[in-house]
């Protein structure tokens, strides 16, 4: 996407006064079918840049437009970003050749007004002048000019290095940060303003890069099925596959899509998961950071757990308390219902109901017990219900049996993590008798990064939107009845390992 040429050019003199940015033009290789142009911002760095370095330069130029000039022998760098519902996730590559140079993470700021997209947009749409909707924008903007200057340092490269930018995110996440219309992204039947992809300059949106960067985000599908999903297709090669498979970007939004050799399309759909698998909405829930529990295995002798950093336990992060209710239900302490066995000796009454400690204050970081309530195994149960019933519609809708499936593609930060065992143990994740499943990380940002240095990438990431068709879950006949049932464990949790 961006080429980044050496110049080395005579100053301008009397007797050849042509302007600073015609020099510059000239001096770019003829591979260009248009003439080479520049908007005011990167005329200005012209002049300054060429006259500080004695016309020896370089300049970074996408299509036939310069975007930044730089002293010699400085090379373009991208920043490819992840804007997750409850997480942002950030990454520093060098576009010549694809290598990342550093990465970083932070929280969405917005999620003090709505752990989930609709209370979100609802706070948007309470301002009539929009105010609201300008402030969950201005939030994320300085958060991710924020991720930047980290990313910079790290890497040691200048900011007016970075050439362009590639953001993914659901369809509510994007129309916010562009502030695009979102009283009809709010309510029945949940549309986009445009499901397009869309450039726009990085200043527009708050970024300090190169004067003339770009801001690239990949096209939508439909609902709240957005451009991280594109990217997680795109990343995880669902569109190439040759036999039939499911992918999944589990998150506070669960992306779903059924992929078949045998069609033209794909098949998608957003499940409403909410954030338990963030570690929100859990007691003791944190996110994946020192001392956060991310594997629990019960014996009839005691409880075995890995933290992170192996440091002392203080709470949960996503992949913790699904091996932890799993191992529950493993050991009846809880029924299929999800109701803890109150007259077992490792369960307690809490404040707030039944509860069973994992760690005793005495033997955690923070000097307080750690523990999976009542309420936490009710959260699990919501946010499985919701993806269950979504995969079951899928195939149902799709006409696809079960048998057919050969590959579950686990994608997303959580699913990472996330013990597959564990998730079908819980009935999570369906029992596919034919199929191999695979956890390939946050695919998201993968497939972001693929885009920031590949032309033919973007254009394969418009024909995944083209060639996708969304199911709007909310409209198949019994979903309700599905979520319920999908609510409930499976009373064969011994069953067979994969």
């Amino acid at each position: 996407m961006i080429h980044a040429y050496d110049l080395e050019m005579p100053p301008p003199t009397l007797y050849e006064p042509r302007s600073d940015l015609e020099r510059v033009a000239a001096a770019i290789p003829p591979t260009l079918a248009q003439a080479i142009g520049a908007d005011p911002a990167v005329v200005r760095q012209i002049s300054s840049v060429a006259r500080a370095c004695n016309w020896d330069l370089t300049v970074f130029v996408r299509d036939a437009e310069i975007v930044g000039v730089m002293s010699s022998g400085l090379s373009p760098v991208g920043l490819a970003v992840d804007l997750g519902t409850t997480k942002i996730a950030a990454s520093l590559v060098d576009l010549a050749n694809g290598d990342e140079l550093a990465v970083s993470g932070a929280l969405n700021p917005q999620i003090g007004y709505g752990e989930d997209v609709i209370t979100r947009l609802t706070h948007a749409l309470r301002n009539p002048e929009g105010y609201g909707g300008h402030t969950l924008a201005s939030m994320v903007r300085e958060t991710l000019d924020d991720l930047l200057e980290k990313l910079t340092r790290r890497a040691s490269v200048s900011r007016s290095q970075v050439a362009d930018v590639c953001i993914v995110g659901n369809t509510a996440m994007t129309h916010l940060l562009l502030e695009l219309p979102i009283h009809q992204l709010a309510v029945a039947p949940y549309v986009a303003a445009t499901n397009a992809a869309v450039d726009i300059k990085a200043r527009d949106l708050g970024l300090t890069t190169a004067p003339g960067a770009y801001v690239h985000l990949l096209p939508g599908i439909g609902g709240f099925v957005g451009a991280d999903h594109v990217a997680m297709i795109l990343a995880s090669h669902l569109d190439q596959t040759e036999q039939v498979a499911l992918g999944m970007d589990i998150g506070t939004n669960t992306e779903i899509v059924l992929a078949r050799p045998d069609r033209d399309f794909l098949t998608s759909a957003s499940c409403a998961s909410g954030p338990a698998f963030e570690g929100a909405h859990i007691s003791d829930g944190m996110r994946a950071a020192a001392g956060a529990i991310e594997a629990v295995e019960l014996t009839a002798t005691g409880i075995n757990l890995r933290t992170v950093a192996d440091a002392p336990a203080i709470g949960l992060c996503g992949s913790g308390i699904i091996d932890g209710v799993a191992e529950l239900r493993r050991w009846h302490l809880i029924d299929e219902r999800g109701r803890f066995d109150r007259h077992h000796e490792r369960v307690r009454q809490g404040r707030h109901g039944a509860e069973f400690v994992l760690v005793p204050a005495d033997q955690s970081g923070s000097q307080r017990d750690v523990v999976i309530t009542q309420n936490d195994v009710n959260e699990i149960q919501l946010a499985k219900g919701a993806i269950r019933a979504g995969l079951e519609v899928l195939l149902d809708a799709t006409a696809t049996a079960p048998e057919e499936v050969k590959e579950v593609v686990i994608a997303g930060a959580f699913g990472s993590f996330l013990k597959v065992q564990s998730a079908l143990d819980l009935g999570l994740l369906p029992r596919l008798p034919n199929a191999r499943y695979r956890q390939v990380g946050n695919a998201a940002l993968d497939g972001a990064k693929w885009a920031l240095v590949s032309r033919q990438v973007r254009e394969r990431a418009r024909q995944i939107a083209a060639r996708t068709r969304y199911l709007e879950l909310t409209t198949y006949p019994k979903f309700s009845r599905r979520f319920a049932l999908g609510m409930l464990f499976p009373e064969d949790h011994e069953s067979e390992r994969v």
